[in-house]
């Protein structure tokens, strides 16, 4: 019993010295690695998110995704990591349409911004595009080439939609439900249940939890942007894009060949150029992304 006891004790004060070596360590501000908690109203493109009281379940969809985004740290660090190889691009554009900023972390929502990642469902690319929908919006999915694999391309193209399916809804949150359910879903169920936005509706698991989750990833990448003592010491800073030119191409038989016949590394042109799916382009005028 006293040795119990004894072991219990020790064990006890273990945990406590540890205790206080958190607080001294990381309970000032400027060196708090843990999550700070949005102060004050919620927003999303420009509006209000309501988790007031009288939107009890809202806070909670909104708490959840804060929690699980905030502690997959592998996750969440290699978004940060990956942020400066695409989102300035991404913010250019959709400045240029008019189409609210808090949109950029939508592509981090759904693919974690690999432009690389293919669903189970056979969405590709950064922005996810199912095949029909990706040529709907102009881009090239067959044998040879994917462009869903085009960050650029892929990129104007998912403007392209955001906007088509603001002219439908004319309400931002529903756009972004939209994207993740497919439009007409969301039109019937906004029909069936009679209401007029997103944070009303019932609807799905995935879709109830998608703007929320959205919305959580903006304010945690927020937060931890501002806090570059800890991006370039806990995750060795960000990925910084390669410098590159493009070259102009006609037919390819065998990019293998080719790439040491040009005296480049197969590899790289394989990862910079990931919508060439074998080894060959057809007849054409093709653009190469090649390393400088």
């Amino acid at each position: 019993m006293l040795k119990r006891n004894i072991l219990f004790l020790f064990t006890f004060l273990c945990f406590l010295l540890l205790g206080i070596f958190l607080v001294f360590s990381f309970g000032k501000d400027e060196k708090n690695i843990f999550f700070s908690y949005p102060e004050g109203d919620i927003h999303f493109a420009g509006e209000n998110v309501p988790i007031s009281t009288s939107n009890y379940y809202n806070k909670q969809r909104f708490d959840k995704e804060f929690t699980i985004s905030g502690n997959n740290l592998y996750q969440f660090y290699l978004y940060v990591k990956r942020y400066p190889l695409y989102i300035p691009y991404i913010e250019e554009q959709l400045k240029a349409s008019d189409i609210p900023n808090d949109f950029k972390y939508l592509p981090i929502a759904e693919s974690a911004l690999r432009n690389d990642v293919v669903s189970s469902a056979g969405a590709a690319g950064i922005w996810q595009f199912m095949p029909e929908t990706a040529k709907q919006y102009g881009l090239r999915v067959d044998e040879f080439v994917d462009e869903r694999y085009n960050f650029q391309k892929s990129t104007e193209s998912a403007i392209a939609y955001l906007k088509e399916l603001h002219r439908q809804f004319d309400d931002w949150s529903l756009v972004a439900a939209s994207y993740n359910r497919w439009e007409n879903a969301i039109a019937k169920a906004l029909r069936d249940q009679d209401v007029d936005n997103y944070y009303d509706l019932y609807l799905n698991k995935e879709t109830s939890r998608y703007v929320f989750r959205i919305i959580a990833i903006k304010y945690l990448v927020e937060w931890y942007l501002k806090q570059k003592w800890l991006i370039d010491t806990f995750i060795g800073g960000v990925y910084h894009p390669p410098e590159t030119e493009i070259l102009s191409v006609n037919q390819i038989t065998d990019i293998l060949q080719w790439s040491k016949q040009e005296e480049y590394s197969y590899r790289d042109i394989k990862i910079l150029n990931p919508r060439i799916i074998w080894n060959t382009l057809p007849e054409g005028q093709w653009e190469i992304i090649v390393l400088k």
